[in-house]
């Protein structure tokens, strides 16, 4: 694997810990290490005491929605830098757009595609590195 980081750490938020579950296992193979959160609450403040390389973001939280997560994470300094990614069982395009809107950078319907997820993380992890470097 050319593109596995040890250093790399994912916060999964979802309500539904057996999706945390396969996330983890079906990402196993990139050797990033993780954390869950299954409620709003509990994801901010995981992400701004600890901040994630990366949060994985479902949109229906019991206490707050997703999409205004993103845009808390996407204004607080600790969380700003943070790319989001948005997965969620409700894929229409109204909502893909106001995910993009809130701030994520890319967005999956359920069932995902784990290859494609896969894509787009190396993708945001190495426009994280040539970003740092310049």
């Amino acid at each position: 694997m050319l593109w596995m980081d040890m250093e790399k750490r994912i916060l999964i938020v979802d309500d539904e810990p057996e999706f945390s579950e396969l996330v983890q296992y079906r990402l196993a193979d990139c050797d990033y290490r993780f954390s869950t959160a299954t409620n709003s609450t509990d994801a901010l403040n995981d992400a701004w005491n600890q901040p994630p390389d990366l949060i994985l973001l479902d949109l229906l939280l019991p206490d707050l929605d997703g999409l205004s997560v993103c845009e808390i994470f996407a204004r607080h300094p600790a969380t700003q830098h943070i790319p989001v990614i948005m997965i969620t069982a409700v894929g229409s395009e109204v909502t893909r757009f106001s995910a993009e809107v809130a701030g994520a950078r890319h967005f999956f319907a359920k069932p995902v595609d784990f290859e494609k997820l896969k894509s787009a993380i190396r993708l945001l992890f190495g426009l994280a590195k040539s970003a740092s470097t310049n």
